[in-house]
């Protein structure tokens, strides 16, 4: 006679999908100010899982010579680019030279001939979210706790929440991949992020997943603004 296994029920979970097409405006012009907005969003809402990533990419078709100065600046603090394509060249930006590759960006006011920043800083991190009410990340929110569930092939799973700032020279972006439990925490959970984000979250991008009848796969369906219940 063999065991029963126990039956494994996993649990709901709310998602805001920003990623990759609905990336927010940080709405100010200069990548430093870009840059602590991003940080104080971090340091008030998220904890990391793992070191950051971060890449200087420098654009074409802008003017010939900042171009030029960029490029050996990136070149000199990162060494050989990472990637070269017919848009844009990459390097990978070590930790210690993130704050000289922000200091290039300052300098530089030239754009493309579409008007776009010629040069970016892009940071790119999993992180956890904080519970506003114990000040630590959700202990129930982790990719283990909902089988690891792939939601597309760019990488997403249920349970990992991920940031990617795009701080460029004439514009700034933060694009978003959030992860919130579904009872009783997530209007307040999600009023906080509101809190410390300078632009307002879409009321589109709300989904809940729930897992299916066999309970090991997820489906989903669009939900209303957890924030604008929060506030009614």
């Amino acid at each position: 006679m063999t065991a029963r296994t126990p039956d494994i029920t996993l649990p709901e979970v709310v998602t805001y999908d920003g990623l990759p097409s609905g990336a927010h405006s940080l709405r100010v012009k200069r990548p430093d100010d870009a840059f602590q907005r991003l940080q104080t969003f971090l340091e008030a809402c998220t904890e990391p899982v793992s070191l950051p990533s971060w890449t200087f990419e420098i654009y074409k078709g802008g003017p010939p010579v900042p171009t030029e100065q960029l490029s050996a600046i990136a070149t000199e603090l990162c060494g050989g680019p990472r990637h070269r394509s017919q848009t844009h060249t990459q390097w990978n930006v070590p930790p210690g030279s993130v704050n000289e590759a922000l200091d290039a960006l300052v300098d530089s006011d030239a754009v493309t001939t579409h008007g776009r920043s010629l040069a970016a800083l892009t940071y790119s991190a999993p992180v956890r979210l904080i519970d506003p009410n114990t000040r630590v990340p959700y202990p129930d929110i982790t990719p283990d706790a909902f089988g690891r569930y792939a939601v597309d092939g760019y990488g997403r799973i249920l349970g990992e929440s991920g940031m990617r700032a795009t701080l460029g020279n004439a514009a700034s972006s933060l694009s978003l991949w959030l992860n919130l439990p579904a009872d009783q925490r997530l209007s307040p959970g999600a009023r906080h992020l509101q809190d410390h984000l300078p632009f307002r979250l879409s009321a589109k991008h709300w989904r809940l997943w729930r897992p299916t009848r066999s309970g090991d796969s997820y489906r989903s369906n669009k939900i209303p603004s957890p924030i604008q219940l929060h506030n009614s």
